[in-house]
Protein backbone atom coordinates (compact mmCIF):
# COMPACT_ATOMS: atom_id res chain seq x y z
CA UNK A 1 0.00 0.00 0.00
CA UNK A 2 0.98 3.62 -0.62
CA UNK A 3 0.84 6.44 1.23
CA UNK A 4 3.95 6.79 3.89
CA UNK A 5 4.05 10.25 5.16
CA UNK A 6 0.59 10.51 6.81
CA UNK A 7 -0.46 6.52 7.61
CA UNK A 8 -1.00 5.48 10.94
CA UNK A 9 0.15 1.91 10.82
CA UNK A 10 -2.00 -0.90 12.79
CA UNK A 11 -1.74 -4.55 13.73
CA UNK A 12 -5.33 -6.34 12.90
CA UNK A 13 -6.44 -6.23 16.92
CA UNK A 14 -8.32 -9.25 16.85
CA UNK A 15 -6.79 -11.38 19.24
CA UNK A 16 -9.84 -14.60 18.45
CA UNK A 17 -7.45 -16.24 15.78
CA UNK A 18 -9.63 -19.52 15.61
CA UNK A 19 -11.98 -17.58 14.35
CA UNK A 20 -12.26 -19.02 10.65
CA UNK A 21 -15.09 -18.29 8.08
CA UNK A 22 -15.62 -17.74 4.33
CA UNK A 23 -18.09 -14.79 4.45
CA UNK A 24 -19.07 -12.42 7.22
CA UNK A 25 -21.31 -9.19 8.13
CA UNK A 26 -22.12 -6.69 10.85
CA UNK A 27 -25.36 -7.02 12.24
CA UNK A 28 -26.70 -3.79 14.30
CA UNK A 29 -28.74 -3.92 16.86
CA UNK A 30 -32.36 -3.90 16.30
CA UNK A 31 -33.80 -0.02 17.19
CA UNK A 32 -30.27 1.24 18.80
CA UNK A 33 -29.66 4.52 17.36
CA UNK A 34 -26.87 5.23 19.74
CA UNK A 35 -23.05 4.27 19.47
CA UNK A 36 -22.93 0.81 21.20
CA UNK A 37 -20.21 -0.57 23.20
CA UNK A 38 -20.35 -3.86 21.56
CA UNK A 39 -22.01 -5.25 18.15
CA UNK A 40 -23.04 -8.38 16.72
CA UNK A 41 -20.80 -9.86 13.82
CA UNK A 42 -22.35 -13.21 11.42
CA UNK A 43 -19.94 -15.18 9.74
CA UNK A 44 -20.88 -18.22 7.25
CA UNK A 45 -18.32 -20.87 7.80
CA UNK A 46 -17.25 -24.63 6.52
CA UNK A 47 -16.61 -27.57 8.59
CA UNK A 48 -15.42 -31.37 7.48
CA UNK A 49 -17.05 -32.20 11.09
CA UNK A 50 -19.33 -29.68 11.97
CA UNK A 51 -20.49 -29.03 8.47
CA UNK A 52 -21.82 -25.61 6.99
CA UNK A 53 -23.00 -22.93 9.50
CA UNK A 54 -24.11 -19.22 9.95
CA UNK A 55 -22.65 -18.42 13.38
CA UNK A 56 -22.89 -15.21 15.60
CA UNK A 57 -20.65 -13.56 17.64
CA UNK A 58 -20.70 -10.31 19.82
CA UNK A 59 -17.59 -7.79 19.53
CA UNK A 60 -16.41 -5.56 22.42
CA UNK A 61 -15.19 -2.43 20.62
CA UNK A 62 -13.29 -1.48 24.23
CA UNK A 63 -11.71 -4.60 24.35
CA UNK A 64 -11.45 -5.44 20.52
CA UNK A 65 -12.30 -9.18 21.08
CA UNK A 66 -14.88 -11.58 19.36
CA UNK A 67 -16.51 -13.15 22.10
CA UNK A 68 -17.21 -17.33 21.39
CA UNK A 69 -19.79 -18.41 19.51
CA UNK A 70 -23.46 -17.14 20.82
CA UNK A 71 -25.32 -19.07 18.49
CA UNK A 72 -25.10 -21.07 15.28
CA UNK A 73 -27.63 -22.36 12.84
CA UNK A 74 -27.13 -25.37 10.69
CA UNK A 75 -26.97 -24.82 6.70
CA UNK A 76 -28.17 -27.74 4.58
CA UNK A 77 -28.09 -25.72 1.21
CA UNK A 78 -24.25 -26.32 1.04
CA UNK A 79 -21.10 -23.82 1.52
CA UNK A 80 -22.18 -20.50 2.74
CA UNK A 81 -20.60 -17.89 0.09
CA UNK A 82 -22.07 -14.64 0.76
CA UNK A 83 -23.84 -12.69 3.48
CA UNK A 84 -25.62 -9.42 3.44
CA UNK A 85 -27.57 -8.10 6.23
CA UNK A 86 -30.44 -6.00 5.81
CA UNK A 87 -30.18 -2.25 6.89
CA UNK A 88 -33.13 -2.85 9.36
CA UNK A 89 -30.77 -6.13 10.98
CA UNK A 90 -33.74 -7.85 10.97
CA UNK A 91 -32.42 -10.36 8.56
CA UNK A 92 -29.52 -11.94 6.63
CA UNK A 93 -29.69 -13.25 3.12
CA UNK A 94 -27.13 -15.70 2.65
CA UNK A 95 -26.21 -16.90 -0.80
CA UNK A 96 -24.88 -20.63 -1.75
CA UNK A 97 -23.88 -22.18 -4.91
CA UNK A 98 -27.81 -22.35 -6.52
CA UNK A 99 -29.66 -20.04 -4.16
CA UNK A 100 -30.34 -17.68 -1.56
CA UNK A 101 -31.98 -18.06 1.34
CA UNK A 102 -33.02 -15.54 4.05
CA UNK A 103 -32.72 -15.95 8.08
CA UNK A 104 -35.08 -13.72 10.51
CA UNK A 105 -32.94 -12.10 12.96
CA UNK A 106 -34.51 -12.53 16.45
CA UNK A 107 -32.56 -9.93 18.70
CA UNK A 108 -35.27 -10.34 21.60
CA UNK A 109 -33.91 -12.30 24.81
CA UNK A 110 -31.51 -15.12 23.23
CA UNK A 111 -30.35 -13.44 19.94
CA UNK A 112 -31.39 -16.35 17.59
CA UNK A 113 -31.24 -16.94 13.47
CA UNK A 114 -34.19 -18.99 12.23
CA UNK A 115 -34.79 -19.67 7.98
CA UNK A 116 -37.80 -17.73 7.65
CA UNK A 117 -41.07 -19.29 6.46
CA UNK A 118 -41.35 -16.62 3.63
CA UNK A 119 -41.42 -17.95 0.05
CA UNK A 120 -38.92 -16.47 -1.99
CA UNK A 121 -39.33 -18.40 -5.42
CA UNK A 122 -37.42 -15.84 -7.46
CA UNK A 123 -34.06 -16.31 -5.46
CA UNK A 124 -34.15 -20.27 -6.19
CA UNK A 125 -32.14 -21.81 -9.11
CA UNK A 126 -30.07 -18.51 -9.37
CA UNK A 127 -26.88 -20.58 -9.64
CA UNK A 128 -23.21 -19.05 -8.21
CA UNK A 129 -23.86 -14.97 -6.84
CA UNK A 130 -20.68 -13.23 -6.89
CA UNK A 131 -21.83 -9.93 -5.01
CA UNK A 132 -24.97 -9.43 -3.41
CA UNK A 133 -26.15 -5.95 -1.43
CA UNK A 134 -29.07 -4.22 0.20
CA UNK A 135 -29.99 -0.56 -0.67
CA UNK A 136 -29.12 1.64 2.20
CA UNK A 137 -32.81 1.98 3.04
CA UNK A 138 -33.08 -1.43 2.88
CA UNK A 139 -36.41 -1.64 -0.31
CA UNK A 140 -33.94 -2.91 -3.11
CA UNK A 141 -31.94 -6.21 -2.90
CA UNK A 142 -29.24 -6.84 -5.94
CA UNK A 143 -27.76 -10.17 -7.01
CA UNK A 144 -24.67 -10.29 -9.93
CA UNK A 145 -24.15 -13.52 -10.83
CA UNK A 146 -21.33 -15.19 -12.39
CA UNK A 147 -23.16 -16.04 -15.30
CA UNK A 148 -23.31 -12.21 -16.04
CA UNK A 149 -27.15 -12.12 -15.21
CA UNK A 150 -28.20 -9.04 -13.07
CA UNK A 151 -31.28 -8.72 -11.18
CA UNK A 152 -32.98 -6.14 -8.93
CA UNK A 153 -35.87 -7.05 -6.34
CA UNK A 154 -38.11 -5.48 -4.52
CA UNK A 155 -38.05 -5.69 -0.95
CA UNK A 156 -39.87 -7.77 0.91
CA UNK A 157 -41.85 -8.71 -2.01
CA UNK A 158 -39.19 -9.98 -4.22
CA UNK A 159 -40.65 -8.45 -7.37
CA UNK A 160 -38.45 -8.18 -10.01
CA UNK A 161 -37.68 -4.61 -10.76
CA UNK A 162 -34.68 -4.76 -13.22
CA UNK A 163 -33.54 -8.42 -14.84
CA UNK A 164 -31.23 -8.02 -17.16
CA UNK A 165 -29.20 -11.71 -18.39
CA UNK A 166 -26.55 -10.44 -20.33
CA UNK A 167 -25.33 -7.51 -18.22
CA UNK A 168 -21.89 -8.89 -18.67
CA UNK A 169 -20.06 -12.24 -19.61
CA UNK A 170 -19.44 -12.44 -15.52
CA UNK A 171 -19.90 -10.06 -12.66
CA UNK A 172 -17.41 -8.94 -10.02
CA UNK A 173 -18.79 -6.23 -8.23
CA UNK A 174 -22.00 -4.73 -7.89
CA UNK A 175 -23.44 -1.23 -5.90
CA UNK A 176 -26.55 0.44 -5.22
CA UNK A 177 -26.62 4.55 -5.14
CA UNK A 178 -27.63 6.23 -2.02
CA UNK A 179 -30.68 7.72 -3.14
CA UNK A 180 -31.30 3.44 -4.64
CA UNK A 181 -32.24 5.27 -8.07
CA UNK A 182 -28.87 3.64 -9.75
CA UNK A 183 -26.71 0.47 -9.69
CA UNK A 184 -23.28 -0.16 -10.86
CA UNK A 185 -21.71 -3.18 -12.34
CA UNK A 186 -18.27 -4.21 -13.07
CA UNK A 187 -17.49 -7.47 -15.22
CA UNK A 188 -14.53 -9.72 -14.80
CA UNK A 189 -13.27 -8.37 -18.47
CA UNK A 190 -12.44 -4.71 -16.80
CA UNK A 191 -15.81 -3.22 -17.56
CA UNK A 192 -18.36 -1.02 -15.71
CA UNK A 193 -21.49 -0.14 -16.21
CA UNK A 194 -24.21 1.91 -14.46
CA UNK A 195 -28.06 1.05 -14.75
CA UNK A 196 -31.05 3.43 -13.57
CA UNK A 197 -32.95 0.69 -11.56
CA UNK A 198 -36.72 2.59 -12.20
CA UNK A 199 -36.69 2.80 -16.14
CA UNK A 200 -34.88 -0.44 -15.78
CA UNK A 201 -31.92 0.46 -18.69
CA UNK A 202 -28.09 1.43 -18.38
CA UNK A 203 -27.96 5.26 -18.47
CA UNK A 204 -23.46 5.11 -18.87
CA UNK A 205 -20.54 2.37 -19.32
CA UNK A 206 -17.37 4.05 -17.75
CA UNK A 207 -14.70 4.82 -20.88
CA UNK A 208 -11.26 3.38 -20.03
CA UNK A 209 -8.17 3.61 -21.72
CA UNK A 210 -6.74 0.76 -23.87
CA UNK A 211 -4.94 -0.43 -21.04
CA UNK A 212 -7.25 -0.27 -18.19
CA UNK A 213 -9.62 -2.60 -16.47
CA UNK A 214 -12.05 -1.97 -13.61
CA UNK A 215 -12.54 -3.92 -10.61
CA UNK A 216 -14.40 -2.99 -7.34
CA UNK A 217 -17.13 -0.43 -7.35
CA UNK A 218 -18.65 1.63 -4.44
CA UNK A 219 -21.41 5.21 -4.39
CA UNK A 220 -20.51 8.05 -2.02
CA UNK A 221 -22.58 7.95 1.24
CA UNK A 222 -21.88 11.21 2.15
CA UNK A 223 -25.13 12.44 1.12
CA UNK A 224 -23.63 16.43 0.17
CA UNK A 225 -21.70 15.12 -3.29
CA UNK A 226 -22.77 11.98 -5.69
CA UNK A 227 -19.36 9.90 -7.08
CA UNK A 228 -19.00 6.81 -8.00
CA UNK A 229 -15.77 4.94 -6.77
CA UNK A 230 -13.56 2.50 -9.31
CA UNK A 231 -10.68 0.33 -8.41
CA UNK A 232 -8.22 0.07 -11.65
CA UNK A 233 -5.33 -1.33 -12.95
CA UNK A 234 -3.46 -0.03 -15.73
CA UNK A 235 -1.67 -2.61 -17.92
CA UNK A 236 1.01 -3.54 -15.26
CA UNK A 237 0.24 -1.14 -12.60
CA UNK A 238 -2.23 -1.04 -10.17
CA UNK A 239 -3.56 -0.06 -7.30
CA UNK A 240 -5.90 3.23 -8.41
CA UNK A 241 -9.17 4.45 -7.47
CA UNK A 242 -10.68 6.37 -9.99
CA UNK A 243 -13.98 9.11 -9.08
CA UNK A 244 -16.69 9.92 -11.33
CA UNK A 245 -18.81 12.43 -10.81
CA UNK A 246 -22.65 10.92 -11.07
CA UNK A 247 -24.45 14.39 -12.50
CA UNK A 248 -22.95 13.58 -15.60
CA UNK A 249 -21.11 10.39 -15.56
CA UNK A 250 -17.52 12.82 -15.98
CA UNK A 251 -14.48 11.58 -14.62
CA UNK A 252 -12.85 13.66 -11.97
CA UNK A 253 -10.26 12.09 -10.95
CA UNK A 254 -7.07 8.96 -10.95
CA UNK A 255 -5.87 8.40 -7.62
CA UNK A 256 -2.91 5.43 -6.79
CA UNK A 257 -3.38 4.48 -3.64
CA UNK A 258 -2.03 0.65 -3.56
CA UNK A 259 0.99 -1.22 -5.43
CA UNK A 260 -0.61 -4.22 -5.69
CA UNK A 261 -4.10 -5.24 -7.37
CA UNK A 262 -7.11 -3.94 -4.77
CA UNK A 263 -9.52 -7.35 -4.29
CA UNK A 264 -12.06 -5.11 -1.89
CA UNK A 265 -13.63 -2.04 -1.51
CA UNK A 266 -16.09 -0.30 0.98
CA UNK A 267 -17.56 2.49 2.17
CA UNK A 268 -18.33 3.71 5.35
CA UNK A 269 -21.39 4.33 6.63
CA UNK A 270 -21.07 8.25 7.03
CA UNK A 271 -19.04 8.42 3.62
CA UNK A 272 -16.09 10.11 4.65
CA UNK A 273 -13.76 6.88 4.97
CA UNK A 274 -13.14 4.29 1.95
CA UNK A 275 -11.44 1.45 3.06
CA UNK A 276 -9.48 -0.80 0.17
CA UNK A 277 -8.14 -4.63 0.47
CA UNK A 278 -5.34 -5.78 -1.07
CA UNK A 279 -4.70 -9.24 -3.08
CA UNK A 280 -1.71 -9.21 -0.26
CA UNK A 281 -3.62 -9.11 3.02
CA UNK A 282 -3.35 -5.41 3.69
CA UNK A 283 -6.19 -3.16 4.40
CA UNK A 284 -5.85 0.93 4.07
CA UNK A 285 -8.57 3.23 5.25
CA UNK A 286 -8.50 6.02 2.80
CA UNK A 287 -10.27 9.94 4.02
CA UNK A 288 -12.03 10.86 1.19
CA UNK A 289 -11.84 14.47 1.27
CA UNK A 290 -8.15 14.52 0.34
CA UNK A 291 -8.10 10.68 -1.47
CA UNK A 292 -5.25 9.89 1.31
CA UNK A 293 -4.14 6.50 3.48
CA UNK A 294 -5.30 7.86 6.66
CA UNK A 295 -4.31 4.25 8.02
CA UNK A 296 -2.71 0.79 7.37
CA UNK A 297 -3.35 -2.73 8.77
CA UNK A 298 -0.29 -4.37 7.22
CA UNK A 299 -0.53 -8.67 7.25
CA UNK A 300 -3.98 -8.39 7.98
CA UNK A 301 -4.58 -11.34 6.11
CA UNK A 302 -1.95 -13.83 4.68
CA UNK A 303 -3.98 -13.71 1.15
CA UNK A 304 -5.83 -11.66 -0.61
CA UNK A 305 -9.01 -9.90 1.33
CA UNK A 306 -12.43 -11.00 0.09
CA UNK A 307 -14.64 -9.39 2.68
CA UNK A 308 -14.16 -5.44 3.96
CA UNK A 309 -17.11 -3.49 5.81
CA UNK A 310 -17.26 -0.67 8.45
CA UNK A 311 -19.53 -1.52 11.28
CA UNK A 312 -22.23 1.13 12.01
CA UNK A 313 -20.37 3.93 13.62
CA UNK A 314 -17.31 3.59 11.90
CA UNK A 315 -15.11 2.44 15.12
CA UNK A 316 -13.34 -0.64 13.79
CA UNK A 317 -13.45 -2.67 10.34
CA UNK A 318 -14.17 -6.36 9.42
CA UNK A 319 -11.90 -7.98 6.81
CA UNK A 320 -12.15 -11.47 5.82
CA UNK A 321 -9.29 -13.28 3.92
CA UNK A 322 -9.35 -16.17 1.22
CA UNK A 323 -7.59 -18.07 3.84
CA UNK A 324 -10.71 -17.79 6.15
CA UNK A 325 -9.12 -15.52 8.67
CA UNK A 326 -11.39 -12.96 10.13
CA UNK A 327 -9.61 -9.64 11.61
CA UNK A 328 -11.42 -6.41 13.12
CA UNK A 329 -9.25 -3.79 13.43
CA UNK A 330 -9.31 -0.18 15.49
CA UNK A 331 -10.10 2.93 12.85
CA UNK A 332 -8.69 6.14 14.05
CA UNK A 333 -10.65 9.13 13.69
CA UNK A 334 -10.31 11.15 10.87
CA UNK A 335 -12.06 14.51 10.93
CA UNK A 336 -14.05 16.07 7.99
CA UNK A 337 -13.04 19.70 8.22
CA UNK A 338 -13.76 22.36 5.45
CA UNK A 339 -15.81 21.63 2.27
CA UNK A 340 -16.84 18.40 0.68
CA UNK A 341 -14.67 19.19 -2.39
CA UNK A 342 -12.39 15.97 -3.16
CA UNK A 343 -8.53 17.00 -4.07
CA UNK A 344 -6.26 14.39 -5.93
Amino acid sequence: MRGLRRVKYTRPSTRNEDVRAICGAWAPRVGSVTDSPSAFVLFGSEDEDEGNAVTVRDFDFDTETLSDIIHAISIEDGRPLRLVVHPSGDGVICSFANSCKFFEINSKGSWKLKASERELPLLQGLGVQNCICFSGDGSLLATGGKDGHLRVFAWPTCQVVLDEPQAHRSIQDIDISLDAAYLASTAEDGACRVWDIVKGVSVTQLQRETDEKFGYCRFSRDGTQAFLFVSITKGSSSGYIGVWNMMDWSKLGLKKLADVPISSLSVSRDGKSLGLGSIEGDVAVILVRRMETTQLIENAHSSAVTVLEFSKHGRSILSLGADTTVRVSRLENSEWKGNHVLSF
